[in-house]
């Protein structure tokens, strides 16, 4: 085992150097919305939590499956009012550690680097142990930063630790989970996807059994419920952290042994043999793209879809909460129902981000420059890359607000909803054109600088949730702040059409600024 994990020391130097900036603005920009998460509940709740609380009780199945399973509400307080919101953080700190194990496995293999290290003296599991450590160090670094937040919004010093630590051993255990799954098959792409398909299941699952009941024993099976069972200030728990730790430790067993049991670069189960000669239709640029991005296309159809289904399907709940005029405004329902809009549309948000990235990828591989070598223009390959994206968002919008305008119609009795959600989730399509622009346009500058597309989505989604205590100019400096939330709000035409007039504009500038530099 000692001649295993040789190298190992070296290689975690050099994964924590090239990502000493991407892990500090990881673990700082999750910690800092403790605080400031805190302080919009503070102002949103009043000087009373107890009666915000009693409010939403009355519709509990939404409070449940969206907050669940939730504790303390007999003896509510501002602190125990914020737990009901730690989803959020068991999100991040899952995608971080998923994403970051990928990074440093999978992703190295793609790139030939693995190879290349391989053939100095490194042990068969040093790069595996690496990534894990790194992953380790990321969630360590993110339970003691969200243990000092926990502090500063009064939460005492045993309450916060174990409150940072389950949040820290969520990522642990989906970084567990991700160990293996990169062994299964020979894409980070994939191995991603599967892991974030169990996330999304366990979510999923989280919120059916905290509709069943606080104490049922089905949230034991979902471990992004285990968080909320270590009951921080209520009745404090250690034993869920250390089941996420020794489930996560079992994954992690499970990818050492699979990790020996295949080549570099491959997956234990091997790729389904492609037909020997292409079809015609692949001949083009855009059937390339199409292809390439098909699967992933179809995958955010079906997970945004029942999305909407769950969502639209709480509709009725809605309106049994006294004084939740505050949140949805006057119209319950449709209130309800428009923020439900925003936030499918802010989740496209993110299959745009990252089929964009698969330009860069496509570039830094090695493939690109293949294309081009034939007949294929820049023009033409850029352009069908960024058609397939849009038409891919197009479509995600229409499964995503035909789920939830149907539930709503059922849940409700009012058929016109149907249409009214639907106008309204694919009304926000011109904010998803701005932002594949700003993305694509960031490309065809310097592909260094394409990341920045996830600042400027991140500070939008702030804005939208959090940014009403801002002045009115910085709320206006985000492409997702400009159109109505319908169909509470009357349609804007002249929003609609001038987002997407610029993310055509920054469209055309991508282009032309690729056309130019070079590869």
């Amino acid at each position: 085992m000692r001649d295993a994990l040789v190298g190992t020391g070296l290689l975690l130097r050099l994964g924590l150097r090239r990502d000493r900036l991407r892990l500090p603005l990881w673990t700082i920009a999750i910690a800092i919305f403790v605080p400031f998460f805190f302080r919009s509940l503070e102002s949103t709740a009043g000087p009373d939590p107890q009666r915000a609380v009693d409010d939403l009780a009355e519709a509990r199945t939404m409070l449940d499956v969206f907050a669940g399973p939730v504790y303390g509400l007999d003896s509510v307080t501002l602190q125990t009012y914020f737990l009901m919101y730690n989803q959020e953080f068991l999100l991040a700190a899952a995608l971080m550690s998923i994403l970051l194990v990928v990074r440093h496995t999978r992703g190295e293999e793609q790139s030939g680097r693995a190879e290349l290290v391989r053939t100095a003296v490194i042990g068969r599991h040093a790069p595996l142990t690496a990534a894990l450590l790194v992953a380790v160090l990321s969630n360590a670094a993110l339970t003691v930063l969200l243990t000092a937040g926990a502090v500063s919004i009064g939460f005492g010093g045993g309450d916060a630790v174990l409150f940072g630590a389950s949040i820290g051993a969520n990522g642990l255990f989906f970084a567990g989970l991700t160990a293996s799954t990169v062994q299964l098959v020979s894409t980070g792409r994939s191995a991603a996807g599967i892991s974030g398909a169990a996330l999304a299941v366990a979510s999923i699952g989280r919120g059916a059994a905290a509709a069943q009941g606080n104490d049922h024993p089905a949230l034991w099976l979902s471990p992004m419920s285990w968080a909320n069972l270590t009951k921080p200030i209520t009745d404090p728990s250690w034993w869920p952290v250390l089941l996420s730790l020794g489930t996560g430790a079992v994954f992690v067993a499970l990818g050492y042994a699979l990790s020996v049991r295949r080549d570099v670069g491959r997956g234990f189960f091997a790729p389904r043999r492609g037909r020997a000669a292409a079809s015609r239709w692949l001949s083009t640029p855009f059937a390339l793209a199409l292809r390439v991005q098909r699967r992933t296309i179809l995958w955010w159809m079906v997970a945004m879809g029942l999305l909407g289904l769950v969502w639209g399907s709480l509709v009725r709940a809605v309106g049994a909460v006294e004084g939740g005029e505050a949140t949805f405004g006057a119209d319950l329902e449709r209130g309800y129902l428009s923020l439900l809009g925003v936030t499918l549309s802010l989740l496209v948000g993110i299959f745009v981000l990252t089929s964009m990235a698969r330009v860069k990828a496509e570039e830094t591989e090695g493939r690109l420059g293949s294309a081009l070598g034939t007949a294929t223009g820049r023009l033409a390959w850029l352009g069908s890359w960024v058609l397939v994206t849009v038409a891919g968002t197009a479509l995600i919008l229409l499964v995503s607000g035909w789920g939830l305008g149907a539930a709503a119609a059922a849940a409700t009795g009012d058929p016109d909803l149907q249409g009214a959600v639907l106008g309204a989730v694919i009304g926000r399509f011109p904010e998803l054109l701005a932002l594949t622009g700003i993305s694509a346009a960031l490309y065809g500058l310097a592909p260094r600088w394409q990341g920045l597309s996830w600042v400027v989505y991140g500070f939008g989604v702030v804005i939208r949730f959090f940014g009403e205590p801002l002045p009115a100019w910085v709320r206006n400096l985000s492409i997702f702040q400009h159109l109505p939330r319908m169909p509470v709000e009357v349609f804007s035409i002249v929003a609609f059409l001038g987002l997407s007039a610029a993310g055509v504009v920054l469209l055309i500038a991508a282009l032309l600024a690729f056309r130019r530099r070079d590869l």
